[in-house]
């Protein structure tokens, strides 16, 4: 997995669900739970220690390739709108595993937000809020070494950020709209960045359904630190598709 030629592509079931208002009427509550399907891509350096110095190796899972390097994901996401405040919660986790000649890799990620969302203004069919939030993660691998270069490893780390933003929602129709948000984390992280974008449909009161794309930047560690023996560097771009489903009431 963390060979410069690995690849794999992930079908998962993952977040993908979002609230939109452009279908709900102003001032009252509304609330909603969502999954979905979400296929991803990373790109970038993995840095963990070993007994026998730090190591730090490329990651390029690419999304075109098979799915069979998953071995379980859950997501779930919920969120409370009254049309100005937004509150969204969001959970998921998958574990991947991949075998080759030289390196055998596990990894379980977790990852949890929770955010709020003011809508400050309207122009137009646009609807443009400000988000602010807290976002988890968490990693776990599993790593052994096949030719012997160095004993079996379980490097990982975990951190929290938080996170502020943009969102926009331009109402196409009365069940058609198109929904945006960018955001940046500050806390355990070097860097972090968040953008989506998706089109999401409300043919029904209580359903909605989205298809959305995501990216992640994530620069966590510091190379300066490979002889730690706590080390870990996570510095990966993440791209992501997603189709969603929602039920509101």
């Amino acid at each position: 997995m963390v060979k410069h030629h690995s690849k794999i592509a992930v079908l998962a079931v993952a977040l993908a669900a979002s609230v939109s208002t452009t279908a709900m009427a102003a001032g009252e509550w509304h609330y909603g739970i969502g999954t979905g399907l979400s296929s991803f891509g990373l790109d970038g350096d993995l840095g963990f220690a070993t007994p026998v110095g730090g190591r730090i190796e490329g990651i390029d899972l690419d999304n075109g390739e098979t799915s069979d390097m998953l071995d379980s994901a859950l997501g779930v996401n919920a969120f409370a709108t009254d049309g100005e405040w937004q509150f969204l919660l969001s959970y998921n986790t998958v574990t991947l595993e991949d075998n080759d000649s030289n390196l055998r890799a596990k990894w379980d990620r977790t990852n949890a937000e929770l955010a709020a969302v003011y809508n400050f203004a309207k122009t137009g069919s646009s609807t443009w809020g400000v988000l602010a939030g807290l976002r988890y993660t968490d990693h776990e691998w599993d790593i052994s070494s096949r030719n012997g270069n160095f004993a079996d490893v379980k490097p990982g780390d975990d951190w929290t950020d938080f996170i502020v933003g943009f969102t926009h929602v331009l109402a196409i129709s009365n069940s058609w709209s198109w929904r945006n948000r960018i955001d940046g984390g500050l806390g355990d992280t070097e860097e972090a960045w968040f953008a989506s974008t998706g089109l999401f449909w409300q043919p029904l009161d209580n359903w909605m359904f989205s298809a959305s794309l995501r990216y992640l930047k994530t620069d966590f560690g510091d190379k300066s630190d490979i002889n730690d023996p706590d080390f870990y560097l996570y510095n990966v771009d993440e791209t992501a598709w997603g189709l969603g489903v929602s039920y509101i009431w």
